[in-house]
């Protein structure tokens, strides 16, 4: 269970451009309770995806800061780790994941849970599964949209076959994501049926009173604002995020980094086809 952080801009900027240097600061607090480790990923002017991860807090590493105030770029995710179902606290676990793929470079960073994870492990086939460095559901996640994507389909469609995918086996999974390319930024609200981890903060000593704003029922909302520039920002629940959007239940959000166009489509659920 994560905080995630994106945005998309029409020249090179950092999140404490985007969010402003308070919120950016009050993100990076938020590894008070998402304390597991961090990382960031962002796109770079030769068609690259450069990553940075670190494992432990990030509330007060320099690293992080540096981070959210010094790394420029049109396109980025940030990721605070709250690890779960006991899965070690381990580099090769840290978010965001990335691979190079017939689209190029892609990452993902994921703020959910997919249990059990020998389940989740069946889906994924032989080839991709070698290519998993760590062991979580998160990155197992990711190899399944790696592999739509080596059959041929495009960023965004790979995600949501992906999640389709997942949720036949598993419905009530918190798979809500930031996935990131050289082309395209694709946010993902596919929680709706997911549990708030409240039990890994009792575990942690933390009760209502001590918790982050709307670490509640509210703790798996996805919300966006159009910047300034003519970019956008997505952030995770625990920000001051007065005046943003929702970003919809169910749905998969696609924002075109050349022409920032941004189009919401919804998700495949018990009751519906995904439209993507």
């Amino acid at each position: 269970m994560c905080r995630l952080l994106a945005f998309a801009s029409t020249s090179a900027s950092t999140f404490s451009d985007v969010l402003g240097i308070e919120e950016a600061a009050a993100f990076q607090h938020l590894a008070r309770v998402h304390d597991d480790g961090w990382g960031a990923m962002w796109t770079t002017q030769d068609g690259g995806l450069e990553r940075r991860r670190r494992t432990g807090g990030g509330m007060r590493d320099a690293a992080l800061t540096n981070t959210l105030k010094g790394v420029r770029s049109r396109a980025a995710v940030a990721h605070l780790r709250l690890a779960t179902g006991g899965l070690p606290v381990r580099s090769v676990n840290t978010h965001p994941f990335r691979a190079m793929t017939r689209l190029g470079p892609v990452g993902l960073a994921h703020n959910g849970s997919i249990m059990p994870i020998a389940d989740l492990r069946a889906l994924v086939s032989p080839a991709f599964l070698r290519d998993c460095a760590g062991t979580t559901d998160s990155e197992l996640y990711f190899a399944l949209v790696r592999e739509r994507i080596a059959e041929g389909a495009g960023l965004a469609e790979a995600v949501a076959d992906t999640i389709t995918t997942i949720r036949a086996h598993f419905p009530v999974a918190g798979l809500n994501a930031m996935v990131l390319g050289v082309d395209q930024l694709v946010v993902v609200r596919a929680s709706t049926h997911a549990a708030v981890p409240t039990a890994h903060f009792a575990e942690r000593g933390l009760d209502d009173a001590s918790l982050p704003p709307a670490h509640d029922e509210a703790y798996y909302d996805l919300r966006v604002r159009r910047t300034p520039d003519g970019g956008l920002a997505f952030a995770s629940s625990g920000l001051d995020t007065t005046g943003w959007e929702d970003v919809p239940l169910d749905s998969l959000t696609v924002v075109d980094l050349v022409s920032m166009r941004m189009s919401t489509h919804a998700l495949a659920t018990a009751d519906a086809p995904a439209r993507v």
